[in-house]
């Protein structure tokens, strides 16, 4: 009994020493090349452009604020004929100075530079779809009636779509694919969504098209986390160039209320 002790308290110090000489030769002779990393959003409703610039770091070290922060990277935005430029306002974040009217159907350019670094990418706010009506529709659970909601509407522009209720709480379904144009499409809410009042209010939220990818990778069995917490794994992002990695994506809105579109 004492041998089978001695013998499984040797194996251990054997493995412990093992796995510190495994992380050491990992942290050692890793192949690590750093990335730009983009992160940006804006609505039809924002009155300026803004956008987060940061650095990878190797898979072993401890991440922090000053680690990954980029203070002087070169900013800008070109649409029509002109040029923003975004300047850093502290920690990553970089932001145009001007009040900007964004619009509809207008090409945002992003393009960032820093050290060898170039990163680019375009986004297209499309034009919000038509709602037609919306349609009560009642399931029965355990011997009560509940509802859900179809919406009926007619888009001229391809995207993903999205909606909000406020209903005492928010609730946010899941989105959906427009992907043809002069369509009429009918989603209906996945979940039953049970109003108090008539008077309760929708908004829809219709992005660029190209954020369907990223949605579909990043938030796969996770739709609650921040855009690189958690997640599924071979994110997509539609920044290109080499080594860098992120999201540049417009989005339109629109709100209105219940009873406006309810048929009878």
């Amino acid at each position: 009994m004492k041998n089978s002790i001695i013998i499984t308290l040797l194996i251990l110090t054997a493995m412990l020493s093992s796995c510190d000489d495994l992380e050491q030769s990992v942290d050692s002779n890793l192949p690590y090349v750093e990335k730009l990393i983009i992160q940006g959003q804006f609505g039809i409703n924002s009155r300026n452009l803004s956008v987060s610039v940061t650095k990878s770091i190797p898979p072993l070290e401890e991440a922090t604020l000053d680690k990954v922060m980029i203070k002087d990277a070169d900013c800008k935005v070109y649409y029509k004929n002109k040029v923003i430029n975004l300047t850093h306002q502290g920690e990553s974040i970089y932001v145009s100075e001007d009040t900007l009217t964004i619009e509809e159907g207008v090409e945002y350019r992003l393009e960032v530079k820093w050290k060898d670094k170039f990163a680019y990418a375009t986004t297209t706010i499309p034009k919000n779809p038509e709602v037609i009506s919306i349609k009560k529709k009642p399931i029965k659970e355990w011997g009560n009636i509940y509802h859900n909601y179809e919406f009926h509407l007619l888009s001229k522009d391809k995207g993903m779509i999205g909606f909000d209720f406020s209903e005492g709480y928010s609730y946010y379904s899941d989105y959906s694919l427009i992907n043809k144009e002069n369509t009429n499409f009918k989603i209906l809410t996945d979940r039953i969504i049970e109003f108090n009042d008539i008077g309760d209010v929708f908004i829809i939220q219709f992005f660029d098209m190209q954020y369907y990818s990223h949605y579909q990778t990043r938030y796969e069995g996770d739709s609650d986390g921040g855009i690189f917490n958690n997640g599924g794994l071979n994110v997509v992002g539609n920044v290109k160039g080499d080594n860098v990695f992120g999201i540049w994506y417009g989005y339109n809105t629109f709100a209105g209320m219940i009873e406006d579109y309810l048929e009878e």
